[in-house]
Parts: C-alpha cells; structure tokens; sequence
C-alpha cells in the first residue's frame, strides 16, 4: 500500500526544490558557491521549517562563513521562495549545518587509507 505524504511534508518537499533553485541561480553571495539543501522539516503547522545544509569543503572556517551568509540571506531566501510558491503562510527558515556528508567523507578517507596499507 503506498504510503500518502501529509501536507507538511508536500509543503518541505517544494521549499526544498525552491530553496535550491534559489541558492544556485539567484543568491550572489561568494561565500555560499558549495551550499548543498540535504533536507527540509517542515512543522505540522506549516509555520516552521528546519533546512539541513551540507558544504562540499571539510574546512571548518569556510563552513562558518558560508553559514553567516546564510543567515543574513535569510530573508532573502524566505521572500524568493515565498514567492515562488503560493502559501497562505511561508514557514520561517531555520538554517542548520548538516555534517553527515563531511563526516562521511572523512570516515571514507579513513577507510582508503586503510584499505592502502593491507
């Protein structure tokens, strides 16, 4: 039986979609160049919504940077998406720094190194 998705979780799909439209071609910020949206959470009353970002650097400096960039562009992304969609409330954008694709690849380089001194 397939599974039906509720309405939070058509409404998180579509910022996602949105969102990372709206970073790759219209946020100008140098800072933010290998922002990734892994997930968006979107609250059962559409009014708040959790975005899991991950970056393509292990480089802790850049990641903070790129995060304050973010965060600034918060109403800007909010706006953009806001317009984009057509909801009678846009969910308040909680930007959060998702390691798992960083940690992965340092538990990755980790196992390479090992695989190369068998």
């Amino acid at each position: 039986m397939p599974r039906s998705y509720g309405r939070n979780e058509r409404v998180a799909a579509a910022v996602m979609r949105e969102l990372a439209d709206v970073l790759r071609n219209e946020l100008k910020d140098p800072r933010v160049k290998n922002a990734t949206i892994t997930e968006v959470d979107v609250s059962p009353d559409l009014k708040n919504a959790r975005v899991y970002i991950s970056f393509l650097t292990d480089n802790q400096d850049e990641i903070k940077e790129a995060m304050k960039g973010l965060k600034n562009a918060k109403g800007f992304l909010r706006s953009q998406v806001a317009a984009r969609l057509s909801l009678r409330y846009m969910p308040d954008l909680d930007l959060r720094y998702d390691s798992l694709l960083t940690e992965s690849m340092k538990l990755d380089a980790l196992i390479q190194k090992g695989l190369n001194k068998d």
